[in-house]
């Protein structure tokens, strides 16, 4: 899923050293590549926002709709991120600064974990985590399914899942069933429904899988 973008367009290389990884990284940012065409690392980085939220606080302490960052770097390695971050990815991590020479210290998203989208479809809907709890019913509604929202404490349990809007390919699917099933779950965007039978059914228009590690 991961696809090569140009973080360091014009050979501009990070000094030496860095900031140490985090030790914890909980939030969840929505990353979209940079297309601006200027000198790097001022432009060609990444472009992040938390998901499910209006505002992002960026390196410089300031809310913003999204910020700007030069470079993703691995919270293991503390090294730049060998592969690039495809489009509408989510990651795990920390917004932070990495030193540039020439340039001081410019903003960097740390990741600690990363899931890749399925299709190009474009997300519409919250962010959400779902995962499968174990119950089995007689009769429906079902509620077998419990769908947390992401970076937020609203959690809900859900009868039914759509995934027909998600545009995904017949072994996404499978691999995103056994997402469902494992104790991380499945990250999804889309919206919630009631049905005619009183359960509720989780739309889904984008669906996301676990990228490999982040390898420096």
């Amino acid at each position: 899923m991961l696809l090569a973008v140009g973080v360091l367009l014009s050979g501009v290389l990070p000094a030496a050293g860095g900031p140490p990884p985090p030790a914890v990284a909980r939030t969840i940012y929505v990353v979209q590549p940079d297309p601006r065409l200027c000198p790097s690392p001022l432009c060609g980085g990444y472009w992040v926002s938390r998901a499910n939220h209006a505002r992002t606080r960026c390196h410089d302490g300031l809310l913003r709709p999204r910020c700007y960052v030069a470079i993703a770097i691995g919270a293991s390695s503390r090294k730049p991120l060998a592969t690039g971050v495809p489009a509408n990815s989510l990651v795990r991590g920390i917004i932070g600064t990495w030193p540039f020479d020439g340039f001081g210290d410019l903003g960097a998203v740390i990741v600690t974990d990363l899931w890749g989208p399925m299709s190009q479809a474009p997300p519409t809907g919250d962010f959400y985590r779902l995962r499968d709890i174990g119950v089995r019913c007689i009769r429906a509604p079902c509620f077998s399914l419990r769908a947390w929202r992401v970076n937020r404490p609203l959690r809900v349990t859900v009868s039914d899942l759509d995934f027909g809007e998600a545009h995904a390919t017949p072994g996404q699917l499978r691999r995103a069933e056994a997402a469902l099933s494992s104790p991380e779950g499945l990250f999804a965007v889309g919206r919630i429904n009631g049905t005619a039978t009183g359960g509720r059914v989780f739309r889904a228009t984008q669906l996301f899988l676990r990228a490999s590690r982040p390898r420096a």
